[in-house]
């Protein structure tokens, strides 16, 4: 009961710090309060990327204190510039999300979508069984020390946070804007801290955005926001679902909050592209005293800075997110801005500075950490088709998805003939990167995303959530006109028989989640490898207090003894997979079958802080970089314990003179 009561405190503390900084920006910019909503997490992520880069430098440890001096400076200079009239125009986001409604709807909207998140979360739940359970993807590692590592040493910058790569703690870059939010959370153990906060910024982000990205898109269609955020609620390839898949966390917490700033973004394109081409009878009335208004152009640097400030949450999350804000933007700007490039050529500047930090990311050296990846998923190119044209992308592929298929198809053609048509094009050029990184294409379309569809399958399902309101449009026309329903009478039973029939796929669907879940969380799952045994976890738990702090373990990063630094405060010497090794690291690797009766070799533990040795049969995956780690050991020292496939020997060699 306890952990549960910290899992609800990590959630609230996180949102709060997700939107709080964000929404007071956007309001002193005299944004109304639905865009403030929608670039909340965008930008509250730039609050603590930036500031926690900032703490350092001036001398201060990342804590509540610097977050929210960070937040202060940011609101007060937006107050600043709104008190100068560089304020954000009116938008389709002032008013309200829903339009008014009989109570009985509201009910029932908000009901369903209390379905649908049991339907979503409680498999996962179930499979978890605890508030504390560890993920078991080699990804959670990483996540896991790096917040250990900010709570110890209270540096959280982005400039610093891969020094847990290395076991000379050299400072390296990793984006770490969803490291600097989650330890925001004090006292909270790192493993709810880190289940925390990836429920909160993987869900609401996701679905209150995907539901304003509606209300901008669809704004005379009164139902589309609830409709949307039912649909992105129970879509497969959600964030939420790309976690228990990959545990790529910063990247879906960047796109679950890609969907409120795409919204902030269309609105405020939309407001300033109304400005820019204004009604015939108001661009012929003469400007005040003869000189154009200034608010047009200080709007535009409001929108500028805003969506600026986003995008850098974005990028602080992760540079992938990035990239597909640069590219939907691009496909937005062009579509809609089209008809009007022979009158104002300055608008094809708009799509070209959208695309041109991509192009120098993907065809410089700035790109060379994601371009040089080899490897990911590779499939035929007909399954990859399959993939794309049935609804079952890579992240939980599930029935569900086809029948939530059956829905966007229509919608994405219908999309065409509508002022919407830029969610078509945006839908087909994520498809095609999605089937460039399944093929593993020598065109490279999706290299900034280390050719990985599960990354690319996320924006592509927020899309495919939006279509589905034209593709419900298409479909309720067809009924009308085939069983002749237009009377409020007769369109009632066939409402309750969707009704039902959607009830029926959405829970069809929860065994299916329940094995996905149960494949990276349940103790044991057939031809799943483990990093964490239960008997191990028992005896870690058992000797822990009595281990020496100032020594480290060695053990293979794939091992479950690189998660006792996160579980136990037991330092790892390899404390995360993919470490890089040096050659003091190798020596040691090397040195472990050797040194019960090699005093150098014994002094090449012993000079590198190593104090215990991990050896274990059951690897999670297996490296040859660390075979010596699991050779020989018996001269070594003291067993401290031992377990059927695994076994921990505090180092009492001779190191000689």
């Amino acid at each position: 009961m306890t952990d549960l009561f910290h899992l609800v405190i990590a959630v609230l503390l996180v949102l709060v710090a997700a939107y709080l900084p964000g929404f007071w920006t956007v309001r002193a910019l005299a944004g109304s309060r639905l865009l403030a909503l929608s670039l909340a997490p965008a930008i509250s992520a730039a609050v603590a990327g930036i500031g926690a880069m900032v703490a350092p430098v001036v001398g201060l440890d990342w804590s509540w204190l610097s977050f929210a001096g960070s937040g202060a400076v940011l609101v007060l200079a937006a107050w600043i510039l709104a008190r100068r009239g560089v304020r954000l125009p009116a938008t389709l986001l002032d008013g309200p999300l829903v339009a008014r409604r009989s109570p009985a709807a509201l009910v029932a909207w908000i009901g369903a979508l209390t379905a649908a998140l049991a339907v979503t979360i409680g498999p996962i739940a179930a499979r978890a069984g605890r508030p504390d359970a560890v993920l078991e993807r080699y990804d959670t590692l990483f996540h896991l020390t790096a917040l250990t590592y900010i709570r110890e040493t209270g540096n959280a910058s982005s400039l610093n946070l891969n020094a847990v790569a290395n076991t000379a703690g050299r400072p390296a870059s990793y984006p770490a804007a969803f490291h600097d939010l989650a330890a925001l959370v004090p006292l909270v153990d790192i493993p709810i801290v880190l289940n925390g906060t990836v429920l909160a910024l993987a869900l609401v982000p996701w679905i209150l955005g995907t539901a304003l990205l509606a209300r901008v898109v669809f704004p005379r269609v009164t139902w589309a926001p609830p409709a949307v955020a039912l649909v992105a609620t129970l879509i497969p390839a959600s964030p939420v679902t790309l976690w228990i898949h990959l545990s790529p966390v910063p990247n879906l917490a960047g796109f679950a909050a890609l969907s409120g700033a795409l919204a902030g973004a269309v609105a405020l394109w939309t407001a300033l592209a109304a400005q820019a081409d204004p009604a015939p009878q108001e661009a012929a009335r003469p400007p005040r005293g003869g000189i154009a208004p200034a608010p047009a152009r200080q709007a535009v640097i409001a929108a500028l800075l805003a969506i600026g400030l986003a995008g850098a949450g974005l990028a602080l999350l992760h540079p992938n997110v990035a990239v597909t804000a640069l590219i939907l933007l691009a496909v937005l700007t062009t579509v809609t801005g089209l008809p009007q490039w022979r009158r104002r050529p300055w608008l094809i500047a708009v799509p070209v500075l959208a695309m041109l930090p991509v192009a120098v990311l993907a065809y410089t050296p700035l790109g060379a950490r994601v371009t040089g990846f080899a490897g990911g998923l590779q499939v035929p190119w007909w399954n990859a088709l399959a993939e794309v044209g049935l609804g079952l992308l890579t992240v939980w592929p599930m029935a569900l998805g086809v029948v939530m298929a059956a829905l966007w198809w229509p919608g994405l053609v219908t999309a065409l003939r509508t002022p919407q048509r830029w969610l078509t094009v945006a839908w087909l050029v994520l498809a095609v990167m999605y089937l460039d990184a399944a093929v593993d294409s020598p065109l490279n379309l999706s290299v900034l995303y280390f050719r990985g569809q599960d990354r690319i399958a996320i924006p592509l399902a927020m899309l495919s959530a939006l279509l589905v309101v034209p593709g419900l449009q298409a479909w309720a026309g067809l009924l009308r006109r085939t069983l002749d329903v237009d009377a409020a009478r007769g369109r009632r039973p066939v409402i309750a028989v969707l009704v039902v029939l959607a009830t029926v796929a959405a829970l069809s669907s929860i065994p299916t989640r329940l094995d996905n879940a149960a494949k990276n969380l349940a103790e044991h799952y057939p031809g799943r490898g483990r990093f964490l045994q239960a008997d191990e976890l028992a005896q870690f738990a058992r000797t822990a207090p009595q281990l020496d702090r100032d020594r480290s373990i060695l053990a293979s990063p794939y091992s479950g003894a690189a998660h006792m630094y996160a579980l136990h405060g037991l330092p790892a010497y390899l404390p995360v997979a993919g470490v890089a090794l040096n050659d003091s690291d190798r020596a040691a690797i090397e040195a472990v079958p050797l040194a019960g009766s090699s005093p150098p070799h014994c002094r090449a533990l012993l000079d590198q802080g190593i104090g215990y040795v991990y050896q274990e049969r059951l690897l999670y995956q297996f490296d040859p970089a660390f075979r010596s780690i699991g050779e020989r050991g018996d001269d070594l020292g003291t067993v401290v314990f031992e377990t059927e496939h695994s076994r921990l020997i505090r180092i009492e060699c001779d190191p000689g003179q």
